[in-house]
């Protein structure tokens, strides 16, 4: 054996693959531990008693369970049309092939495991014979691939749970020929990498690989144990102690290490593996009931604002995916109110969005997952706190469930040293209603940082991964010391909790964190809502023989500007925020830029942040410096009031202005976007979900209170062989263009399509479409907008035009408008409007840009 070891040790690439797959064979059956696992004594399960296929998640005639659902559910209805409909799609695609992105895989695997999920549902719920044929031509490119990557391993957990569901759900109307192919790539390409050291670091880790891989190789031995018995059941013995680390690391309270993000994809898998052990086997012998692990599902519960955002520390974004694993924790414990956000989403449409996101490749768990579930009944959560502490602590409240109302604060605390950690101890989040004033700026794209050479996994105190803007304690919203780097070993403890009447948050200790050479005696951060009117942070520093220089920074989407001394005022969407600024000591306010880091000069030393830092744009940092002499112990406190609203929109007016670049889709391949706006319970227009547009405005009809309606937008290009889609382009301020002519506007015989689906709106309520603004529209350009619901009704408007008014939207923000009026937009609420208007650019030349639409309500 040790022979083997020190062969496998010295491979290279001149080795060809037939012999490297002939070794990591014969590995995998010397260091697998299954001679002595199969010996009844040691054995955790009677592997006799396996299910029969299907055996993964939906046991056999249980897609009757899912029907009765869908007829029971309108939204499950609606949620399984979409996924037929874009199993339908995929169909049109050719096959997979192996084609890596730097060091991985995983998108390939990521796609394998969409197509065959949605195929593999769609068969089993209609026995349509095309999706079966579809799953054996790609199981049989898949299979054939010259590895699944195993020098990234979760590539190979993805792919080998992708095939393995195909393998199980279909099993019976499989070709034959097909199912040995599958049977000989998941041995080669799945299980006998995962004994290769190097490999196979996952085993003994704590975070989501442990579950993605573990699960991944699990339904690889259940779906082949009939006829691969002795290695499926070594895979099996050996991933039931290896998850335990994750399944530590929920305790003791649920919260999950590296955020709400990751939650979503390690616990996803987690339950995935519980559920599938359930199916086939009986029983996750406990697995499940880890201190902490269900209890995790009130952590998501509590993931995301009424802003729509996560409180997204580590690597994580803001934008909310669907968590369709809550419908099987909701089911285990018995509380549906578990997945009282979720059914929001999909009403809001975030479940039925193409968008590649992580997390749609398994939507399907909704149904299986939820097939119980009457989602009518779903009542409101109770509680307005979660507290967990552990690995990462955080604290959480949120004031009100009823969807873009209430306020929400986060807090966190942790230490830096840790799987996708930041340097963000004692940072929060603050939402009041649909608007968030504190945000983190998430991670950067690792593909972006790994191509340019970035050391960006050194999780060591000089790592140059803390020299990434978005990485680093400076750029975050808690405290720095000296302008040096938090230290990575110095973990932060919540405290002290406050539920009360009064307040409700939490106190997190700081010390560690910002001591990198016992500068401090002690540094707290205590974070409250108070008299559920405003958010209060208080920091009590204490120094030790030597001042010190405090940095005190805060991240925002919002126009900042100093008012006086002790004030800094917010202002986004027409809403105004002041922060109040209190100390026993000087104090000295500061508004520092964001946008672009490479133009920044990084405090930890001389030298500016490198050009592989992404832009932040519509972004801005606020906050104070501060000296604290030796030996002193100094109290910061700072409020966060409303002030008034600034918009000077009529009422019943709104506009849809450009969004915020960094959410709104772009790419050469997305085409189309649908957009869900909000009307709030008292009349406020928001945005819900990721922010599409930024919408303004205040609606004053009552019956429109608390509905939702989506804006639709589709690239085009006009050619010799008619209209074809066109990539979707935003300006650096979030303006529309379309990629693929001369430039990133909009060029000659390009332009856009828009819809407007008012199906949730009263049928005598009237939408008017009013005005548009065109940017950079000069006078040698021309475009016509047509009235795609009355034949022959057009503008042709020219650059030259006279009638452009100019509107005020905010005390700070206006633009510019062409009155559309006379083309006689009129849409009905009630019904649902694909096409209802079109905009080219149809002069000889030229490029323009879409910034705004204006409509009334009547």
């Amino acid at each position: 054996m040790v022979i083997k070891i020190n062969i496998m040790k010295r491979l290279n690439c001149s080795i060809s693959l037939c012999v490297f797959k002939f070794l990591c064979f014969l590995l995998a059956v010397q260091l697998s531990p299954a001679k002595a696992q199969i010996q009844q004594n040691t054995k955790s399960y009677d592997y006799t008693k396996i299910a029969e296929h299907p055996r993964l998640l939906l046991l056999k005639g249980e897609e009757e369970k899912i029907k009765a659902s869908i007829i029971r559910n309108s939204d499950f209805s609606k949620l399984d049309a979409f996924m037929r409909n874009r199993a339908d799609d995929l169909m049109k695609e050719e096959p997979l092939f192996f084609k890596k992105e730097g060091k991985r895989l995983l998108a390939v695997s990521r796609k394998a495991l969409t197509r065959l999920y949605y195929w593999s549902y769609s068969y089993r719920i209609t026995k349509d014979v095309k999706y079966l044929h579809r799953v054996e031509k790609e199981l049989e490119a898949i299979s054939a691939f010259e590895s699944w990557n195993p020098t990234h391993f979760l590539d190979v957990g993805e792919m080998c749970m992708a095939v393995s569901i195909a393998y199980d759900w279909l099993y019976d109307d499989l070709n034959e020929d097909i199912k040995r192919k599958v049977r000989q790539a998941i041995l080669e390409k799945a299980f006998a990498p995962s004994y290769v050291k190097e490999y196979a670091w996952f085993l003994e880790r704590h975070n989501n690989w442990n579950s993605v891989c573990n699960a991944g190789l699990v339904y690889g031995a259940l779906a082949i144990l009939n006829e691969e018995p002795t290695q499926s059941i070594a895979i099996i013995e050996r991933a039931l102690k290896s998850v335990q680390l994750p399944l530590k690391a929920y305790g003791p309270d649920g919260n999950y290490p590296e955020g709400p993000g990751y939650w979503n994809y390690g616990t996803t898998f987690q339950v995935m593996l519980s559920a599938a052990l359930e199916s086939a086997l009986g029983s996750d012998l406990g697995m499940a009931k880890a201190p902490g692990f269900m209890e995790s599902a009130y952590y998501m519960l509590f993931s995301a604002g009424p802003s729509g955002n996560y409180f997204n520390y580590y690597d994580g974004g803001p934008a909310v995916s669907p968590a369709s694993s809550l419908f099987w924790f909701a089911n285990k414990l018995k509380d549906p109110s578990l997945v009282y956000e979720e059914i929001k989403a999909l009403k809001n449409g975030i479940y039925m969005k193409v968008d590649n996101t992580d997390i749609e490749r398994i939507l399907p768990n909704t149904l299986v997952f939820g097939k119980d579930i009457t989602l009518t009944e779903i009542q409101v959560p109770q509680k307005k706190m979660y507290t967990g502490h552990g690995i990462t602590p955080v604290s959480i409240v949120r004031t009100d469930w009823e969807e873009g109302k209430g306020k929400y604060l986060g807090i966190k605390g942790g230490l830096a040293n840790d799987a996708h950690a930041h340097m963000d101890q004692g940072t929060f989040v603050y939402d009041v209603g649909t608007l968030r004033w504190a945000m983190d700026f998430g991670l950067q794209s690792y593909i972006t940082l790994e191509s340019k050479g970035v050391d960006l996994w050194n999780m060591e105190q000089t790592s140059q991964r803390w020299d990434i803007f978005r990485y680093n304690n400076l750029n975050h919203n808690t405290l720095s010391i000296n302008n040096q780097r938090h230290n990575v070993d110095g973990k932060a403890d919540i405290i002290e909790t406050f539920d009360n009447k009064v307040e409700m948050g939490a106190k997190v200790d700081l010390t560690a964190a910002l001591n990198l050479n016992k500068e401090l005696k002690a540094g707290t951060r205590k974070a409250t809502i108070v008299d559920n009117s405003y958010l209060k942070i208080e920091d009590v520093i204490e120094t030790n023989t030597k001042e010190v220089d405090l940095r005190w920074n805060m991240v925002t989407p919002a126009f900042a500007e100093i008012v006086d001394k002790n004030t800094i005022k917010l202002s986004q969407q027409g809403k105004t925020m002041f922060l109040k600024f209190t100390a026993d000591i000087p104090f000295k306010l500061v508004i520092r830029p964001s946008e672009n880091p490479a133009d920044y000069k990084c405090e930890f030393g001389n030298y500016k942040y490198g050009e592989y830092n992404q832009p932040n744009k519509g972004t801005v940092m606020v906050g104070f410096d501060s000296k604290i002499p030796a030996n002193k112990k100094v109290k910061y406190i700072v409020t966060f009031l409303e002030g008034k609203s600034e918009s000077i929109l009529k009422k019943n007016t709104f506009i849809l202005d450009a969004p915020n670049p960094n959410t709104a889709p772009k790419g050469d391949n997305v085409f189309s976007d649908v957009s869900q706006i909000g009307i709030g319970a008292t009349g406020n227009i928001n945005s819900i979900g990721t922010p599409d547009w930024t919408p303004y405005g205040e609606i004053g009809i009552e019956k429109l209170f608390n509905k939702s309606f989506k804006f639709e937008i589709e690239a085009k290009k006009i050619t010799s062989t008619g209209i074809l889609n066109a990539g979707i382009d935003r300006s650096s301020d979030g303006q529309l263009g379309v990629r693929g002519g001369e430039s990133t506007g909009i060029d000659k015989n390009e332009g856009f399509l828009f819809g407007m689906d008012l199906t949730g709106i009263n049928s005598d309520v009237v939408f008017k479409l009013t005005k548009v603004c065109l940017t950079f529209f000069d006078p040698t350009e021309s475009c016509t907008i047509v009235n795609r619901q009355i034949p022959g009704k057009m503008m042709v408007l020219s650059g030259d035009l006279k009638t452009i008014e100019e509107v005020k939207i905010t005390q700070n923000h206006k633009r510019k408008y062409i009155d559309v009026s006379s083309l006689g937009i009129s849409l009905k609420g009630g019904a649902d409007y694909g096409e209802f208007l079109s905009l080219f650019n149809t002069g000889e030349g030229g490029s323009f840009r879409i910034a705004s639409f204006e409509f009334v309500v009547k």
